[in-house]
C-alpha cells in the first residue's frame, strides 16, 4: 500500500498551515530542498540564554524555562541535523546540561519544579517529596540518552566513562519488558556509541532481546499509547529493523489507511479534561510533529507514490 499523492498533498497542506514553523522549516529541508540554516535558526528560536531548551519545545509542558527533558528534544532535532559538535547550539545546550547535572544524586531531573506552576500533561507533574516528575520512573529516561550526546558531542567529559558504565549497569536492572521511552533512551545512546565497544555490544543484545516484548505488535491496540514498529526502526537503517519486518510493514500499511482526512496524524494521548484550552493547542502542534514524523518513515520505507 502506498501513500498517494492526494494524501501526500493533503499532509503537506495540513503542515504549512497548522504545524510550527519548526516542523514547516524540516518539512522544506527533508522534502524539498530547503535550507538547513533556516531549520536551524527555527530551532534556536526554542532555546535560552542560558543553552537549555524550553518555550514549549515539547508540547506537552508549557515550560518557558529550560529543563534537560526539553534539551534532549533540541538536541535530537539538532543531531538529525547533523550539527557539528562546535555549533553554538550544540556547545551551549552540553554547557546547560553540564550546570544541572545532580552531583549528590549523579543525576539530570527531567524537568525542573516550576513546571507545576505552568499547564502540563498530568504524568509531568513534579513531585515534591520524590523530587521529580511522573515521568521519571527510572534512571534511563532521560539520563541515558544524555549520555549519548555526550558520547557524540563531548568525549572529552571526565565523568564520561563513568556515565557509560553506570548506564550498562541500570540498563541490567531495569524490568522486562523494558518501557517505551526507556528503550527508546538506551536505543539513542546505542547509535552514539563509537568507543566502549564492550558496552555498545552488551546494549545491543540487550535492547535486541528486549525489542520484541517491547514493542507492542498487536495492531488493534496501535491507537493507544504503546511502542509501535516504527517508534523502534523508523526507517531502514535503524538496528532493529531486522527483527521487525513484518511489523512495520503492517503498520506502514497501518498509517496510511489513519491518515485523518484533513491530512495529519493524530496523537494517541490527551491530557485526561486538564488544561482543556492549552491542550488544543498542543494537540494541534503534535499533529505537525507526528505528521511529519510518519511522513519521513513513509518515505524512508518507499511507500510514497511520489518516491519511484
Amino acid at each position: 500500500m502506498m501513500l498517494t499523492r492526494d494524501k501526500w498533498n493533503a499532509a503537506r497542506t495540513f503542515i504549512f498551515s497548522h504545524a510550527r514553523p519548526l516542523e514547516q522549516k524540516l518539512f522544506n529541508y527533508h522534502f524539498e530542498n530547503g535550507s538547513k540554516e533556516d531549520a536551524v535558526n527555527e530551532l534556536t528560536l526554542f532555546q535560552n540564554n542560558d543553552g537549555g531548551f524550553g518555550k514549549c519545545l515539547e508540547p506537552d509542558f508549557r515550560l518557558e524555562i529550560s529543563s534537560p527533558m526539553a534539551t534532549t528534544v533540541g538536541l535530537q532535532i539538532a543531531a538529525d541535523l547533523q550539527l557539528e559538535k562546535d555549533h553554538p547550539v550544540i556547545s551551549k545546550a552540553m554547557s546547560y546540561l553540564e550546570s544541572v547535572y545532580e552531583d549528590q544524586e549523579e543525576t539530570w531531573h527531567a524537568v525542573p519544579p516550576e513546571i507545576n506552576e505552568v499547564p502540563h500533561a498530568p504524568w509531568w507533574h513534579f513531585d515534591h517529596e520524590k523530587g521529580y516528575c511522573g515521568v521519571q520512573t527510572t534512571w534511563a529516561n532521560p539520563n541515558a540518552e544524555i549520555v549519548g550526546y555526550y558520547q557524540l558531542f563531548n568525549q572529552e567529559e571526565p565523568l564520561l566513562e563513568k556515565w557509560t558504565k553506570r548506564s550498562r549497569e541500570e540498563l541490567s536492572k531495569l524490568p522486562r519488558p523494558l518501557g517505551k521511552h526507556d528503550f527508546l533512551c538506551y536505543s539513542r545512546l546505542l547509535q552514539t556509541l563509537s568507543v566502549c565497544e564492550e558496552t555498545k555490544q552488551y546494549i545491543d543484545s540487550a535492547l535486541s532481546q528486549a525489542v520484541h516484548e517491547t514493542v507492542c505488535k498487536d495492531l488493534s491496540r496501535w491507537d493507544e499509547y504503546v511502542a509501535k514498529p516504527l517508534d523502534a526502526a523508523p526507517e531502514p537503517s535503524s538496528p532493529f529493523y531486522e527483527h521487525l519486518k513484518k511489523e512495520i510493514n503492517l503498520q506502514l500499511d497501518y498509517e496510511i489507511k489513519s491518515q485523518d482526512v484533513n491530512g495529519y496524524w493524530q496523537p494517541a494521548w490527551s491530557w485526561f479534561g486538564q488544561y482543556e484550552e492549552t491542550w488544543k493547542k498542543a494537540e494541534v502542534e503534535w499533529r505537525g510533529i507526528i505528521t511529519l514524523s510518519t511522513l519521513r518513515s513513509l518515505a524512508a520505507y518507499e511507500r510514497i507514490e511520489w518516491k519511484d
